[in-house]
């Protein structure tokens, strides 16, 4: 992950938190750079008149990165919506938009969760229509319901359908055919069509002009082969969710960024990102990838659940077990529609770059902290040493949050696997926590080195419902972990008396 520079992270952090308040009148905040080497964040404002008053401060010249609080209302309940801007002005300097391209995941863990994201290159990208769309889509309350015995779709909507026809072009980004582009996005938005994915690209390696590749009626089947590993492909894809008796229309946004591709491309596309987001707009979930393997129906399917809250994975052998220690039935844990029992790691050994001091006891920890008639409820694994690529036990322990934040030290790094519950309606269900830790005094080449073990560590402690990444304490609070909990989980819907 890239490091941020911050001018003033206490404050920011805190100007952060003012808009996750309910209670706050501060409604937004609005991070950019304090010059065009993009190197320090700098605050540019914060505000109680939402997202107007936010694009008042963009300019053409600027990169800016925005989080927005917003309330919904869906049916006679008011919930809390939070979104986040990512602005590239039309005038930024060509460098600076290769620079910041690299920071979006760092900047986004910055910012914390939020529900719906907003990429523009102009005010006119940035409006609080665009926002409560987005919002609506997301959320469910402005999805189409088809109905069972007509087939029709309910409460259908055609606002947003043609938000591409008016979509500003950024920086040198062009459309070979761009009533042909928006003819294809509008099959597969159709109700009535067949067409149910769609498929753009360059024209060539050096091109900035976008073409479609491909379009069918066969799904994410169809649109895969297309992806190739020296290209790169921006797609939409129509997919029907079930929620109870329900059936809903949600579309997924697709960018493919292969591995392959040429340098000069790559360098390139950080500008185009947010002029071809707004192209394919509205959307309810963006699935970024750079292998094939990283796009399926399965991992579409669980980013809408995610998004639109109905979905609570956890483990199926944890249903409704009874506490020894409590002598009453543990909160019950269940499986999403599709869910797939979670896999147990394989071993991480040497040639994968990580070793261990004793896996067994690294592993049972973890089985610990996932098994309902056990006490205990974390576990943190770090480096021996507090460097290199071998993984030991730090700790494990039933006080929770608290005990696990005390083996939290500024010199390691540390996994954590944290056990809470959330409430939801009147049933408790056991929710699962990872919790990455960097500490601020780490070396500089053992950071640069972290980012290379990210996806084995993940696989060890996985499933999880929640990722916390944190480098100071104040970042690991039980506040924190409830938000992300609920957020993640649909129960954060906070609604309003």
């Amino acid at each position: 992950m890239t490091t941020l520079q911050f001018a003033n992270e206490q404050e920011q952090r805190a100007a952060i938190r003012e808009v996750r308040q309910d209670a706050s009148a501060t409604n937004w905040v609005l991070f950019g750079y304090e010059d065009a080497k993009a190197q320090k964040i700098v605050s540019l404002g914060k505000g109680s008149g939402g997202i107007t008053e936010l694009a008042s401060h963009l300019q053409d010249d600027i990169v800016a990165y925005g989080l927005v609080r917003k309330t919904d209302q869906i049916d006679d309940s008011t919930t809390v919506k939070f979104a986040f801007i990512n602005f590239l002005g039309d005038n930024v300097p060509r460098m600076q938009r290769a620079r910041v391209s690299v920071q979006q995941g760092a900047i986004k863990d910055f910012l914390g969760q939020f529900h719906v994201d907003i990429n523009a290159s102009t005010k006119e990208e940035v409006t609080d229509a665009i926002l409560q769309e987005k919002i609506s889509l997301t959320s469910g309350s402005g999805s189409r319901v088809l109905n069972k015995e007509t087939g029709a779709r309910e409460g259908h909507t055609t606002a947003g359908r043609t938000a591409a026809a008016n979509v500003k072009t950024g920086g040198d980004l062009n459309f070979a055919d761009s009533d042909g582009l928006k003819a294809a996005i509008a099959e597969v938005r159709s109700d009535a069509s067949p067409t149910n994915w769609t498929l753009f690209t360059y024209a060539d390696e050096h091109s900035n002009t976008v073409v479609l590749k491909g379009k069918g009626d066969d799904g994410v089947a169809g649109l895969l082969p297309l992806l190739e590993s020296n290209s790169v492909g921006y797609g939409l894809v129509r997919k029907i969710e079930k929620i109870d008796d329900s059936e809903t229309v949600k579309f997924a946004y697709i960018r493919f960024v292969g591995d392959d591709i040429p340098r000069m491309l790559r360098a390139r596309l950080g500008t185009h990102t947010g002029t071809l987001a707004a192209f394919f707009h509205p959307y309810h979930v963006t699935i970024e990838a750079t292998v094939q393997s990283e796009i399926s129906d399965e991992i579409i399917y669980k980013a809408i659940k995610n998004a639109a809250g109905t979905a609570v994975h956890v483990l199926a052998d944890q249903q409704n077990k009874p506490s020894p220690q409590q002598g009453a039935h543990r909160p019950s844990t269940t499986f999403g529609a599709g869910t797939k029992q979670p896999v147990v790691p394989k071993s991480l050994n040497s040639d994968q770059g990580l070793k261990y001091v004793d896996e067994g006891a690294v592993k049972d920890a973890i089985k610990e902290v996932r098994a309902d008639d056990s006490p205990v409820d974390w576990a943190l694994v770090g480096y021996e040493g507090g460097k290199g690529s071998t993984l030991v036990l730090l700790g494990k322990g039933s006080d929770g949050l608290d005990g696990l934040k005390s083996h939290l030290k500024d010199e390691i790094v540390g996994y954590g696997l944290l056990r809470t519950t959330d409430r939801i309606d009147n049933s408790l269900t056991v929710k699962f926590v990872f919790i990455n830790w960097v500490g601020e005094k780490i070396d500089r080449m053992h950071r640069a080195r972290l980012g290379t073990h990210k996806g084995q560590i993940q696989s060890l402690v996985a499933p999880f419902h929640v990722d916390i990444n944190a480098q100071a304490q104040s970042e690991v609070t039980a506040e924190i972990v409830k938000s992300k909990v609920q957020d993640a989980s649909g129960s954060g819907s906070k609604v309003m008396n």
